[in-house]
């Protein structure tokens, strides 16, 4: 498989009128923060219509399955999707990560007034604020989080702070 097309991912899923907010490192790096991911972290909407749209788009023209290191072949469904849980995907567009929610159970709608709207190959697509993504990033233990964070709050303050004319 080729390199990460990780903005057509999000295109697509948009395309196909799923509602999400990207909620990781893509979602800093859409606003500015100069640092690197190799997959798409998403919290969907965990209503049935979305969901069976997400289900459509995923088997059918991103021909996901969960990352498995056996080899096995095992399709996102419905019932997985319905749930708050992680999937952990592979699309032929690159690793996309599911989630029915995030740190302290939050959900899409928790995180929908915490997210900004941005275009993404001619689509609005919510990602969430980057004030909110530091505030994750400090109560994570993870040591990349922490790594991570560095950079974040370094990009807030100088997206937030006045400048001189």
């Amino acid at each position: 498989m080729g390199s990460p097309d990780l903005k057509n991912l999000i295109a697509t899923l948009a395309s196909h009128d799923v509602e999400f907010i990207v909620v990781g490192g893509l979602a800093a790096v859409a606003q500015g923060a100069p640092i690197v991911t190799q997959d798409v972290d998403i919290v969907h909407r965990r209503t049935p219509e979305n969901i069976a749209r997400l289900v459509e788009v995923l088997v059918h023209t991103l021909d996901a399955r969960h990352r498995d290191r056996t080899g096995r072949v095992i399709r996102p469904t419905v019932e997985v999707l319905s749930g708050s849980g992680h999937s952990l995907l592979q699309t032929n567009l690159g690793p996309l990560d599911v989630l029915g929610a995030i740190e302290g159970g939050r959900d899409f709608d928790a995180l929908l007034p915490r997210s900004r709207l941005i275009e993404i190959r001619d689509h609005r697509v919510h990602v969430l604020e980057l004030a909110m993504l530091v505030e994750l990033k400090r109560g994570s233990s993870r040591p990349k989080d922490q790594l991570v964070l560095l950079v974040l709050e370094d990009t807030l303050r100088r997206t937030t702070e006045p400048h001189d004319p």
